[in-house]
């Protein structure tokens, strides 16, 4: 294998598409901090791109060049643009690099190497970069299956998670929800419920479990208002009744049911509450106007 050489900081170009979508500033410091006392333990892996007669960089030497052995012009970060951040910040004049060849598969799977693999990468993250294998590379789900050793559910939970709802992306990517959450928030088709889903997850906490049930029991009214049994159900079977409408036990309105918000309460502090509130919410407020 190949010995690391020291590449001058103002050779190296920025990835056109990394794949770490945001660097957050605290590990970047820590990152800083570390270089500063054990400098920088990691290579970067790097492909060249040379100059042509017109001046343009291009992926392979000019034939000509190539025989008495072209210099490269720029060498493109494809592993490690967090460690050219730090050495950037701190002013480094060079920086250790593996220099690899320059072909797409060869890109993406240094990037694969260095970067899916570690634990810090985020759903989302793997989604962008499978759908650019699938889209701009036309890798197939066989190649994925081959090169990343990942299940096809694996992949299809997070190329899902990057297209069908933007907004729920970027709560996993921002760290609001996890994907079992996103998964489940993910599962129905209406858009206003996705997102009363989403703020029960991101707001108030609400797990993976808590969000199926909640489907679960939209489903059912659903179902229930239509008329319909439920599956299984015997022939001559008593249709189960409505459920009551959702009002606010403060307003006694069932007005605006998205902003309703489950309350969580003891049991047997349940009566002592709703007699607080019979006495004091603002429902009496409308009985003495009227």
């Amino acid at each position: 294998m190949a010995e690391p050489k020291l590449i001058p900081l103002a050779m190296l170009m920025e990835p056109d598409n990394p794949l770490r979508i945001e660097v957050h500033e605290a590990p970047l410091d820590d990152l800083v901090e570390s270089i500063k006392i054990a400098g920088i333990l990691s290579p970067l892996l790097v492909v060249p791109w040379y100059q042509d007669h017109e001046g343009q960089l291009v992926a392979t030497p000019d034939p000509e060049l190539a025989k008495v052995g072209q210099i490269p012009a720029r060498y493109e970060i494809r592993c490690g643009h967090r460690r050219y951040m730090a050495a950037r910040r701190l002013e480094l004049d060079q920086v250790p690099c593996m220099v690899f060849e320059n072909s797409e598969d060869t890109r993406y799977l240094i990037m694969l190497h260095e970067q899916v693999v570690r634990a810090d990468v985020t759903p989302v993250e793997e989604g962008v970069l499978f759908l650019q294998l699938a889209e701009k590379h036309q890798w197939s789900m066989d190649d994925l299956l081959r090169v990343f050793k990942r299940s096809e559910n694996y992949i299809n939970d997070r190329v899902e998670l990057v297209q069908k709802d933007t907004n729920v992306a970027s709560a996993v990517q921002a760290g609001a929800i996890n994907l079992g959450q996103a998964k489940q928030i993910l599962r129905p088709k209406d858009p206003a419920f996705r997102t009363y889903l989403l703020d029960q997850a991101a707001t108030h906490g609400a797990n993976a479990r808590t969000l199926q049930q909640m489907i679960t029991n939209k489903e059912q009214e659903e179902r229930s208002a239509q008329g319909e049994l439920k599956l299984h159900t015997p022939e001559l079977a008593t249709p189960p009744e409505q459920p009551p409408a959702m009002v606010c036990i403060w307003c006694r309105s069932g007005d605006n049911p998205e902003h309703m918000r489950v309350v969580q309460v003891h049991w047997f502090h349940q009566k002592d509450l709703e007699a607080v509130i019979d006495q004091l919410g603002v429902h009496n407020l409308h009985k003495a106007a009227s």
